[in-house]
């Protein structure tokens, strides 16, 4: 009586195994999508996402489409990263989920239109930038690049923390001579040189700044052309 229950239990086991194996890859091959869910996003973004993944509703949808919507968004969203597109197989819900860059810079090219750095060294456009806080404005000198090197960016970020010793008006960053300035309000310019050693540069400066502000006039220039020997040159300008 026993071994019969036993087989039993393991005969409808292995139906029910079957019948999931058999449900689950019948979903994989023919899976239609009932509701469209966009998560990340918020407002304009995540409606105008929707609308693109509306129209796969009730229809077939393989793994092959799901790679093409996540394509096409990045594509039509540079703004956007981390953009994916999965199946819930038995819900039958269609999930998309992406997050906004945060700009950490921007800066505006010769026709006007403005574009915006992230932590990623990402250069991207964005009509509506999700702008928690003012980014501070870059001039870039030559052909923009997809992406900018990490030396800049960690400036940038370094820059923004010692933003009460460097509050400075803008950058410069000459793609062609991988060169950066930064202009302060006052006038002076501090001279980074090559885009390397940013980081310890714009410490260094801040260190020099803090020092030279209530003893000598402005504007002011730093040259860091002879930062690996241990040397950071101060001149005053004229005004």
């Amino acid at each position: 009586m026993a071994v019969c229950l036993l087989v039993a239990v393991c005969g409808g086991w292995l139906a029910l195994s079957k019948g999931y194996y058999l449900l689950v890859n019948s979903k994989l091959t023919d899976w239609h999508a009932k509701t469209v869910s966009v998560s990340g996003v918020t407002g304009l973004l995540n409606k105008e996402i929707t609308a693109l993944a509306e129209p796969y509703t009730g229809k077939s949808f393989s793994v092959k489409d799901a790679a093409a919507l996540r394509e096409g968004i990045a594509g039509r969203y540079p703004m956007l990263k981390n953009v994916s597109v999965s199946r819930g197989l038995l819900s039958g819900a269609l999930n998309i989920s992406a997050k906004h860059r945060e700009p950490i810079a921007k800066f505006v090219l010769p026709d006007d239109s403005v574009r915006y750095i992230d932590s990623d060294s990402t250069v991207y456009s964005d009509p509506h930038p999700d702008l928690l806080k003012p980014v501070p404005f870059v001039e870039l000198v030559g052909d923009v690049p997809d992406k900018l090197s990490p030396e800049f960016i960690g400036l940038v970020e370094s820059t923004l923390k010692l933003n009460k010793e460097l509050d400075f008006a803008f950058l410069q960053m000459n793609l062609k001579a991988n060169t950066v300035k930064m202009h302060m309000p006052d006038g002076s310019i501090i001279d980074f040189g090559p885009a390397a050693d940013l980081k310890q540069k714009a410490e260094r400066a801040a260190q020099i700044i803090a020092f030279a502000r209530e003893r000598y006039p402005h504007p002011q220039v730093l040259d860091f052309q002879f930062f690996k020997h241990g040397k950071v040159f101060l001149t005053q300008t004229s005004h």
